[in-house]
């Protein structure tokens, strides 16, 4: 069921596409369940590309664990937009970049149009902001908005001293591109399936079961899908293993 939805909402979002000139609503997205998969089965010609991280060191060394870094796959489904993963070994989206060629709704429900989008439209749209954020190392000031939607403008290497940062100059400046960020990790943490553990009857915790001795053990039965929740309920799902222990 969970699959069915998180694909009817891909096609919903697709479908919104040509219908307003190209206009794009990013708030269909579900982050954290919408999958490479998912986007293939779209568009048989999703295609890998590099990427530029506007907020990380050009030279590789700083990594930002929320997504692959410098990775991402296009759609002509989608203009101006490029989707990355959480790791390279799951095919989640928790990362979207937008690229000059974007125009439609964040997923806060504003309206952008890159092409024409300024740093002193995104202060107007917004009450709180963390403006003219840097590494040090990148090539751009950032705006950030609440650790989710990042607008980055060009730092101008000829123009000093860069610091403290002109900012009536760089308000007048065009943002190059917009980074959406989620944090699957948390989204995990809450939505994950734990294995259940019953030593002689009697639910427990993973920490007790770590401390038995091998000796103590008298049969280890392990239990999975259907077996599982048909004898322990929802609470099976994640699988269930029973330890009976030797009589003493």
């Amino acid at each position: 069921m969970r699959k069915i939805t998180i694909v009817l909402l891909l096609f919903i979002s697709i479908n919104t596409l040509s219908q307003n000139n190209d206009t794009i609503n990013l708030s269909k997205i579900k982050f954290c369940e919408l999958t490479i998969n998912d986007l293939k089965s779209e568009d048989a010609e999703l295609k890998e590309v590099s990427l530029e991280e506007m907020d990380l060191c050009s030279d590789g060394f700083v990594k930002d664990g929320r997504f692959e870094n410098r990775i991402g796959y296009e759609s002509k489904l989608y203009p101006g937009v490029i989707f990355q993963k959480y790791q390279s070994d799951n095919n989640i989206i928790a990362k979207i970049h937008l690229t000059s060629e974007f125009k439609g709704f964040l997923p806060d429900g504003n309206y952008v149009e890159i092409k024409t989008l300024k740093a002193e439209d995104i202060i107007k749209k917004y009450d709180s902001l963390n403006s003219w954020t840097s590494r040090g190392c990148s090539d751009y000031y950032g705006i950030k908005k609440d650790d989710q939607i990042y607008f980055y403008m060009k730092i101008n290497k000829d123009k000093s001293p860069q610091y403290p940062v002109d900012e009536k100059y760089y308000s007048k400046q065009l943002v190059e591109g917009i980074d959406i960020v989620s944090n699957c990790y948390s989204y995990y943490e809450k939505t994950k399936i734990n294995t259940l553990y019953i030593v002689d009857g009697k639910e427990t915790t993973e920490e007790i079961i770590r401390d038995l001795k091998p000796e103590d053990i008298d049969s280890i039965t392990v239990l999975k899908d259907k077996n599982a929740v048909e004898k322990y309920g929802e609470k099976g799902k994640g699988g269930v293993i029973e330890i009976y222990l030797k009589k003493k």
